[in-house]
């Protein structure tokens, strides 16, 4: 439920040797554990700095910092369904993380619209898909002329869905996977009107119409934004136009 770790780790993050080392237990699990490991590995860094994680993201976690929540989703996934995460939990190298705490951006993720442009810029593993940042996310063209009153609105429906998936998750005790399986697909469900609902919003934002060539729009909008960018123009990403 609500996509809870699973483990605790010890992360020392940027900590130096000695101030690693007044963490008696948890510098002795690493000392005893994870150093000779790192002693016979070929990067020198990892040798180097054994209490450390090799790849920290200081980038990330600087990001990430000063919001409420950051939003995540697992690098494949049958869903691909980005979830309001705790900054006490540290992802991995498989969940990909959006440093924003904006539920109108966890709307815009969340819809059908971004969806279709995962199925087409993603790879796939098995029968999940693969939510690769660099095809998936960077060059995904958000809404560039909403309505405050519109971005309003998608931010108040992706609370309502957030926590309606919440209440779901934690009475059945299921993952999100689970419950999407389940209800997902059913015209009765409150996960499913709460979509169409949101799906509804999304597509008044971008001005598109219910028989528009979604991907063909979303195309034509990702070379216009680009080229804009070339002229240095502005162009609205991942963030509400009106923050």
């Amino acid at each position: 439920p609500q996509g809870k770790p699973s483990r605790w780790i010890i992360d020392f993050n940027n900590m130096s040797l000695e101030d690693a080392s007044e963490y008696k237990l948890p510098f002795e699990h690493i000392k005893v554990n994870v150093k000779p490991e790192r002693e016979i590995n070929r990067d020198k860094k990892a040798r180097d700095f054994w209490w450390m994680f090799l790849r920290p993201r200081p980038e990330m976690r600087t990001a990430i910092e000063p919001l409420a929540c950051y939003f995540s989703i697992p690098a494949h996934s049958k869903w691909f369904i980005f979830v309001p995460t705790s900054l006490d939990w540290l992802p991995n190298n498989s969940i990909h993380v959006v440093a924003s705490d904006d539920f109108y951006i966890l709307g815009i993720l969340t819809s059908n619209i971004h969806r279709i442009w995962i199925k087409a810029q993603s790879s796939t593993l098995e029968d999940r898909t693969r939510y690769t940042p660099n095809t998936c996310f960077e060059t995904f063209p958000f809404p560039q002329k909403p309505s405050q009153e519109l971005v309003e609105k998608i931010r108040q429906t992706a609370g309502e869905l957030h926590e309606y998936r919440s209440q779901q998750m934690e009475k059945k005790q299921w993952g999100i996977t689970k419950l999407y399986n389940q209800f997902f697909n059913e015209p009765s469900s409150q996960l499913y009107q709460l979509h169409q609902k949101l799906d509804k919003l999304v597509m008044e934002a971008y001005h598109f119409q219910a028989d528009d060539d979604i991907l063909e729009k979303l195309l034509t909008l990702n070379l216009e934004l680009a080229e804009k960018e070339k002229r240095g123009e502005t162009v609205i990403g991942p963030w509400s136009p009106y923050s």
